[in-house]
């Protein structure tokens, strides 16, 4: 996922202007780590696709840079990343497809209902 910054952020002496986050090669692992790294440092949300540090630093740990380096982002950018981050690990393969999922409805019929 490509997000183009309003304002570069500097790493390792260079500007970065766009960031290009690997999201779908992050594992299960890697989400769980970085919950408890977050849960070391005392800070804790349970709604974690809400937190903006947790979202923040999935993104930090799929580009392989400190979560530091995103923090340096203007508001609009941190906020921008960290929205693209929650819609990936919220929003369906169907949803993205545009493909509505309309769930199956069963109705259990009793036998005197029937009737």
């Amino acid at each position: 996922m490509k997000i183009q910054l309003k304002k570069a952020i500097k790493h390792k002496g260079q500007e970065i202007f766009t960031l290009d986050i690997p999201l779908d090669e992050l594992t299960g692992n890697d989400l769980i780590d970085v919950e408890e790294q977050i849960m070391k440092t005392g800070q804790w949300f349970q709604a974690t696709d809400a937190s903006r540090v947790y979202l923040i630093s999935l993104a930090a740990r799929a580009l392989h840079m400190p979560v530091e380096v995103l923090k340096q982002m203007n508001a609009h950018d941190f906020a921008k990343v960290a929205t693209e981050v929650r819609n990936f690990l919220l929003v369906s393969d169907s949803e993205e497809n545009g493909e509505a999922e309309i769930p199956e409805i069963h109705s259990e019929t009793s036998s005197e209902e029937s009737q």
